[in-house]
């Protein structure tokens, strides 16, 4: 959707939201070369609730640490710079619309399961690929974990309304993106990508969320980075669908192999990633 027509179709209906205020001054300090990991820790200390939900997810399967994480300055100096950088976006996007989990019709503890577990399959997918992407792997775990952002800005603006939406979706039979368009005359991956532009992400990470419901055969040859995560995006919605599903089946047919992956090593970096679902 071009940024003037999205403009105007916008007009006053959705406020896109700031980076959260603990991201923004890590960010800062990250690119002070004076600032070490333990200043990172103490700064993220200082609020209470980003530290408690920090040690939560260091804490996880998914780091398979040897031993128990018991303070942000102890997280930093074991999970290191960029993984800390990652936890805390996590972590800081999830306190940011928690006041959500109130409303009825929307599901957000799964909203962020799904983004999650997006998230680390983007992430392991180019680990196993072996192949340079303009993104890194960390970078392609913020992109998943944002992906989906759209759909809770537009709850948190439009609530009632998108509900409407949202349930319309499910008595049609039709995927949400096409009833936002329907509806609103703009979808969550456009609404997402503004809201990663807005926190001054990189251009490739804002363009692989505004497009990962596009075809993604077409994505592969035009914008890689974004078929990496819609890929990501649609084997885990399998995985929802069907949580038995094989996870040779969850892959097929997906266009892997210009991503430097075949079914199988898909299918193993897969079951690496359901292993750990415990967030």
């Amino acid at each position: 959707m071009r940024s003037d027509f999205l403009e105007q179709a916008l007009g006053n209906q959705v406020n896109i939201p700031t980076l959260p205020a603990v991201v923004q001054r890590i960010n800062r300090m990250m690119a002070d070369p004076e600032v070490g990991l333990r200043d990172l820790g103490r700064e993220i200390a200082k609020d209470a609730p980003i530290a408690t939900k920090v040690l939560r997810i260091a804490n996880s399967a998914f780091y398979g640490l040897r031993e128990k994480v018991v303070s942000t300055e102890h997280a930093a100096s074991v999970l290191g710079l960029r993984v800390l950088k990652n936890i805390v976006l996590q972590a800081s996007v999830i306190a940011q619309f928690e006041h959500l989990a109130k409303q009825g019709g929307f599901d957000l503890d799964a909203q962020w399961n799904h983004s999650i577990q997006t998230a680390r399959l983007a992430q392991e997918l180019i680990r196993a690929s072996g192949q340079e992407f303009a993104l890194s792997p960390d970078e392609f775990y913020s992109c998943g974990l944002l992906h989906d952002i759209g759909k809770v800005v537009l709850l948190d603006n439009l609530t009632k309304d998108y509900l409407v939406v949202i349930e319309k979706a499910k008595k049609a039979g039709q995927e949400l993106f096409e009833a936002e368009d329907e509806e609103l005359g703009f979808d969550h991956a456009a609404i997402g990508a503004r809201v990663a532009e807005r926190w001054g992400l990189p251009k490739v990470l804002v363009d692989a969320i505004g497009r990962h419901h596009e075809p993604i055969m077409n994505l592969v040859r035009e914008e890689p980075a974004a078929a990496v995560v819609a890929a990501a995006n649609t084997i885990v919605h399998r995985l929802e669908k069907d949580p038995e599903v094989d996870a040779l089946e969850a892959v097929h047919g997906l266009p892997l192999a210009p991503l430097g992956l075949d079914g199988a090593r898909a299918a193993q970096v897969l079951e690496g990633v359901r292993h750990t679902a415990d967030l």
